[in-house]
Order: structure tokens, then sequence, then C-alpha cells
């Protein structure tokens, strides 16, 4: 993946993939999910978890490819140009899931880039989760602030320092990433689902973190209809 578009050089380093922009993307190791994980030898009895817990089963049976994710939300420059960087406004506003699948393809299509999918992000928890618990957390604590009480996880509004308003991206860092519940995820369906059906998922600053958690799916049909708290959630293929 050295070779990018005009406007965007993309190089890898450490599995990181750096921009010129200084953006930074992260290989997301989705083919390495195995249902022998630790964490994945929980067995939950929040309905909450059993609902993430199949689903992440049904990435890893399906085989679910390894891809690159941005450590940050995206942010959207005076030329309606989406970029990476921390410290900046997230891209909040007006945008539609047309606006944001256009502008995700436009973003780097020589990379593949383009809105994640559901399954994608699911298989994106089991890795966060793999990670929380390879770093410390209890296997059952890990699971419940992924799946129904967030608040250590992002900017929610009963969250400790929440703010009532979005935070700049690069905000609450937790494994390595970051802006996890400042603004929703604007996702696509997977090849499966019904035409015309995205998806939301997590939270944002104005939600609490049980009503809206970083596991959170809600599905739409009004892909022309502007979302106000929610950002596209992009990945680059590997």
């Amino acid at each position: 993946m050295s070779k990018a578009t005009a406007k965007t050089e993309i190089m890898v380093s450490n599995g990181r993939i750096i921009d010129t922009d200084n953006s930074m993307f992260v290989l997301i190791d989705a083919s390495k999910l195995s249902l022998k994980d630790e964490f994945m030898c929980y067995c939950p009895r929040i309905p909450q978890c059993e609902d993430i817990k199949r689903l992440i089963t049904r990435a890893i049976n399906k085989g679910i490819k390894d891809y690159y994710k941005p450590l940050v939300d995206p942010s959207v420059d005076e030329n309606g140009k989406i970029y990476f960087k921390a410290g900046n406004k997230p891209a909040l506003g007006h945008y539609s899931y047309n606006w944001w699948e256009k502008k995700a393809k436009e973003f780097c299509p020589d990379c593949g880039s383009r809105l994640g999918t559901k399954l994608e992000y699911v298989a994106f928890l089991g890795v966060f989760i793999k990670s929380l618990v390879e770093t410390g957390w209890n296997v059952t604590d890990a699971w419940g602030a992924v799946c129904y009480d967030s608040k250590e996880l992002g900017n929610y509004r009963n969250s400790k320092n929440a703010r009532l308003y979005p935070e700049l991206t690069g905000s609450r860092e937790v494994c390595g990433f970051y802006d996890l519940a400042n603004a929703y995820k604007i996702l696509a369906a997977d090849e499966d689902e019904e035409s015309g059906v995205f998806w939301l998922a997590g939270g944002c600053f104005a939600n609490d973190c049980s009503s809206s958690p970083v596991a959170d799916l809600c599905h739409y049909n009004l892909r022309d209809s502007p979302g106000t708290c929610g950002v596209g959630w992009l990945v680059l293929s590997a």
C-alpha cells in the first residue's frame, strides 16, 4: 500500500499508515480473532453482551479480512475534503449517509477507502475487547464497558470530566484508540443485508453511556437524511 492518490501520499510504518496530513491509520487484525481467545471464552448473561458476542462469532466464522482504520474521527476542511488529524473539530453537521459514502471513496481510492461495514465494526469491537483484556482489564469488565456501560471509554454526558459538546479529535485514548464515543459512527451495511440500509454505531457527547454504549448498533434507511451527531467510519484495504 505504498502507492496512493496524488493528493494523499501514504506510507506504512510499524503497522500504521501515516499520510502527509499526519493522519494515522492502524491495522485491525480481524483475521487473528479466534473463538479460543480468552475474551471469547466469556459467557455473558447480559443481552447486550450476548448480542455482540454472537456478532463477533459470526465475523470470525465469516473470515472478516484485516483492514486499516483511523485512530481519530474525521474532520472536514473548507473545501469539503475529509482528513484525519488530532486536535481538530470532528466533521459533525448536516452530512447524510450518501455524503459520507461519496467522501470516503474519494479519500484515497488507490487504498480502497470506503465506509466500513457493520461486521467490520463488530470485528473492531472484538479486537478492542481483546486489547482491554491483554492490558489488564477483567474480562467481565471489558465486555461490560464496551456493551452496556461505556462511561470510561468516551465523551458521554455522564463520563468523568464530561462535556456537553463535542471534544476535539484525538480525545480520551484507550488502548491506543481515540474518539470512541464522541460522535456516532456511520457504517455501511453488510453484503447480505437489504438494499438501502445503513447503521449508526456507538454513542455521542449528548448520550448517556448506558443508552448508547460503544457497541450499540441501530439500522436506518434514510440515506439522504442529514445527521448532526455522526461521522463516517472510514477504512482502508489491508
